[in-house]
C-alpha cells in the first residue's frame, strides 16, 4: 500500500526513459480510487504533447497507463507515444 505522499513528488518517465514531469496532484473519483496524476511537465514533454508553454506547463494521465512505481514512476508509452498517454490539464 501507498499513501499519497509517496507518489506526490515522484517523477514520471516513459518506456524509454524521457522525463514526463513530477507529480503534484492526484485526481480521485467518488468511490475513493486514484483516477489520474496530475503531472508538472517539463518543457520538453509540454513541447512533445502540443501544450502551449506556459510558466508551469500541466498534464494530467490516467492511473491506467502506469506500468510500475519504484524511484520514478513508469508509463507504459514511448516518447513517440506520450501524446496518448498525458492530455492537457485544464
Amino acid at each position: 500500500m501507498m499513501l499519497t505522499r509517496d507518489l506526490v513528488g515522484k517523477v514520471v518517465v516513459t518506456l524509454d526513459g524521457f522525463h514526463v514531469g513530477k507529480v503534484e496532484e492526484l485526481e480521485i473519483s467518488e468511490d475513493w480510487k486514484v483516477q489520474n496524476l496530475v503531472l508538472r511537465l517539463t518543457s520538453d514533454a509540454a513541447r512533445e504533447i502540443g501544450i502551449r508553454l506556459s510558466f508551469k506547463p500541466r498534464g494530467i494521465v490516467s492511473t491506467a497507463h502506469v506500468k510500475g512505481v519504484a524511484d520514478y514512476i513508469t508509463i507504459d508509452v514511448e516518447k513517440a507515444q506520450l501524446k496518448e498517454a498525458v492530455k492537457p490539464h485544464k
